[in-house]
């Protein structure tokens, strides 16, 4: 099992597009999944996009549920424990392929910590991925699983969630982390 350290903004590693997972990789994919799984719940994320953790390829695990106590002595033994719960989801290749309506909501995010704003997001989606089992599926969601997607998705295409923060939002906190990096150097 391993945990993946998250990657923090403003590492120019967060802007990359990530690239599709060719069929041939599917085969591969399951073990890396359960890991940006594992690391999502123990960083106690509600998603978490390959991209944040340095893989370039269109991976995201998303759990909107009950969180799971990621400190449980089965889950640090046996990895696989994940898939018990019903509310993980991991999509492959993820695309947004219909949008309805609007909704505001605040977000915050693992490599962004610290940061919450409120940010515009469709209403409902409907999102077309693969599967660990290498079978496309189509799903619908509303709330803040489709704000998880969303949030997700965009990771995949390198842009962040403070990108849709309010200008001035987005100053305050690039002005709190030069500060914060100014501080660090001056110890």
């Amino acid at each position: 099992m391993k945990f993946f350290n998250i990657l923090q903004y403003p590492d120019p590693k967060l802007r990359i597009k990530a690239q599709n997972v060719t069929k041939d990789e599917l085969k591969s994919i399951e073990e890396l999944a359960k890991d940006i799984a594992y690391t999502m719940y123990k960083a106690e994320g509600v998603g978490l996009a390959a991209t944040q953790v340095g893989i370039n390829k269109r991976i995201i695990a998303i759990d909107v549920g009950k969180k799971l106590d990621a400190n449980c002595e089965n889950f640090l033994k046996d990895r696989d424990i994940l898939f018990l719960n019903k509310n993980l989801i991991i999509a492959i290749n993820p695309e947004i392929i219909y949008r309805e309506g609007k909704i505001i909501h605040e977000e915050g995010c693992l490599s962004i910590p610290g940061f919450n704003a409120d940010i515009e997001r469709s209403k409902n989606i409907k999102v077309r991925a693969v599967g660990l089992d290498g079978k496309e599926f189509i799903t619908e969601s509303e709330g803040i699983l489709s704000i998880a997607f969303q949030h997700e998705i965009d990771h995949l295409d390198g842009v962040l969630f403070i990108d849709k923060a309010s200008p001035l939002k987005r100053t305050l906190y690039n002005a709190k982390l030069k500060k914060l990096k100014f501080e660090e150097k001056a110890h």
